[in-house]
């Protein structure tokens, strides 16, 4: 079906062809004393606003991104969220499109036009603060543009963290106006605004709205090199975009340490000695947090080695996708980095249904084990594989590194059936099977080892060729996943996997694969949840490392 794309200034209607998504909860009236309203406004202000303007997407500026609310946030900001109604390219119209498909649009939101989806989200929005003389179409959509932003930014000498709210704003004038009367019925005229070229910034404390737009003047986000870096980084802008800056990971673990001090602190805030034993528990954890016996802190120094990174949602031609990109060069990553899981996934059969794949690095049950033993109770990591050998009966860890060779698969086939499984006694048949790359003959000797302990003959069946072991309860469909395919080479998997044989890491699920099983559900009383899932084609998750840089893609595409 070929695209219309209706000129600049006509209103675009919602086609209600197959339906749509879930549509969001309206936020529930506010209640308790006049300080929560006014937290309100600059704590859920941050999503009340962010959603006012849901729907506002203009054909004008089709292909150009346009200014973006880190123009006017300072360069020190360290985390930012913002809500981009009117992205570059055909994401409006990709939008709607894959929306459309979903039942449950046309029941939920029952809207024929972007402008009535902005003026019902709206109304419930403005309805939900508690204000009843504020009205949005009066006081709210005549400066409201189409783009918003939460930022957490630090702010005097001893850089506390404060949330603020940037809005773009059509009418500076109109826009003070409005938040001023926001302001007065939320908090008593307490909120601190400024409004400037085009972009309102609204905080607890007017010291805090001037100290955030004072920063600005000297250095914008938008101009950061790490920003651009990162944002750059991840691709195209989408929707909904998201930024943390190095220093990020430094107050994190600043705040982690003082939530673990275990100087006095009741958790939770009580007192009494009904939590004696749990605050010494506590400081026992906390302990273990901040260093282990050679005076190292490794969550901290985690944290504190963060570099930064991003994320977007972007709506895709047919789907849509969550991308995010940071630095790639920590160890912890680099641990399941190689690409082995995205070459085991890609030569399955190209009639698998579902998928999921890890890489693993020589050595890492030792360093994952060690970090383990120090998070629960800073007992020695010998004590724990002592401990974890007695009840297993395996050679901890090496017997474990063993099994999972260099990387592991599972996968299921599409014709498996949801009733032969439930009536399974002991699961012979089931087209399931995890693929190791490593070393068969090994690998047999520590499977003989949990047969001896568990009796299992079944779902511990193998087979084996070259580097590769299959294990799994069905002979038929173990040597159909050694014999391999070509999944790789599949569309379908290739429209929700973007590394693909490249990747570290990835869970694929062909939707379509299970289309009649879905239907046998539907028929149990389901429909109208099954209805919803039908319009999905796959939904696929990957990560890998390109060139330094840690990349994530959660994408999902529709029929």
């Amino acid at each position: 079906m070929s695209e219309q794309h209706p000129p600049p200034g006509t209103p675009e209607y919602l086609e209600y062809g197959a339906g749509s998504p879930l549509a969001p909860e309206p936020a529930q009236p506010a209640t308790g004393p006049r300080r929560s309203r006014r937290a309100w406004w600059v704590g859920g202000g941050v999503v009340a606003l962010l959603g006012v303007g849901a729907g506002a997407w203009a054909v004008m500026s089709f292909f150009q991104q346009g200014a973006q609310p880190a123009e006017a946030l300072p360069a020190t900001t360290v985390g930012y969220l913002s809500l981009d109604l009117d992205p570059s390219g055909g994401q409006k119209i990709d939008a709607f499109r894959t929306l459309n498909k979903f039942p449950a649009f046309k029941k939920d939101v029952g809207v024929d036009s972007v402008d009535q989806l902005r003026e019902k989200i709206g109304d419930a929005l403005v309805s939900g603060s508690g204000c009843a003389g504020v009205d949005f179409d009066r006081d709210i959509d005549p400066w409201l543009g189409n783009r918003l932003a939460a930022a957490v930014v630090p702010v005097g000498s001893d850089e506390d963290p404060q949330v603020v709210l940037v809005a773009q704003v059509t009418d500076d004038d109109k826009a003070t106006a409005g938040i001023k009367k926001l302001g007065d019925c939320a908090g008593g005229g307490q909120t601190g605004v400024v409004v400037a070229n085009g972009w309102a910034i609204v905080a607890e404390s007017q010291k805090t709205a001037d100290a955030v737009s004072e920063a600005a003047r000297s250095g914008s986000l938008a101009d950061d090199p790490t920003y651009q870096k990162w944002t750059d980084a991840v691709g195209d802008a989408g929707v909904l975009n998201a930024y943390a800056s190095p220093d990020a990971g430094r107050i994190a673990g600043k705040k982690l340490g003082e939530l673990f001090d275990g100087g006095g602190m009741s958790p939770f805030g009580i007192s009494g000695g009904d939590t004696e034993a749990y605050s010494s528990e506590l400081s026992v954890q906390s302990s273990a947090l901040h260093a282990t016996a050679d005076g190292t802190a490794p969550f901290s120094d985690a944290l504190s080695g963060f570099h930064g990174g991003a994320a977007t949602l972007r709506f895709t031609g047919d789907g849509l996708e969550l991308a995010a990109a940071g630095d790639g060069s920590s160890p912890e990553l680099k641990d399941f980095a190689s690409a082995t899981a995205g070459g085991l996934v890609s030569r399955l059969p190209a009639d698998t249904g579902a998928a999921a794949g890890l890489s693993l690095s020589p050595g890492w049950v030792d360093r994952r084990l060690s970090g383990l033993s120090l998070a629960f109770g800073g007992g020695s990591k010998e004590d724990l594989y002592r401990e974890m050998s007695q009840a297993t009966g395996l050679d901890v860890p090496a017997d474990i590194e063993t099994l999972l060779g260099s990387g592991v698969a599972v996968s299921v086939s599409k014709d498996l059936d949801p009733e032969a499984v439930e009536n399974s006694a002991d699961g012979s048949g089931i087209p399931v099977a995890a693929t190791v790359k490593g070393e068969p003959a090994k690998i047999e000797a520590v499977l003989d080892k949990i047969r001896a302990r568990t009796g299992d003959t079944t779902f511990l069946g193998s087979d084996s060729s070259g580097d590769l072991e299959v294990v799994g309860p069905s002979e038929s469909y173990r040597r159909s996943v050694l014999r391999g395919g070509d999944l790789g080479g599949d569309g379908t998997f290739r429209s929700v996997i973007a590394s693909g044989s490249d990747a570290g890491s990835l869970i694929y699920v062909n939707v379509d694969a299970f289309e009649p099983a879905l239907k046998k559900l539907a028929s149990g009383g389901d429909a109208d949840d099954i209805a919803n899932l039908l319009p999905l084609r796959a939904v696929g998750l990957s990560s890998w490392i390109d060139n330094g840089v840690a990349r994530v893609s959660l994408k999902v595409s529709t029929n």
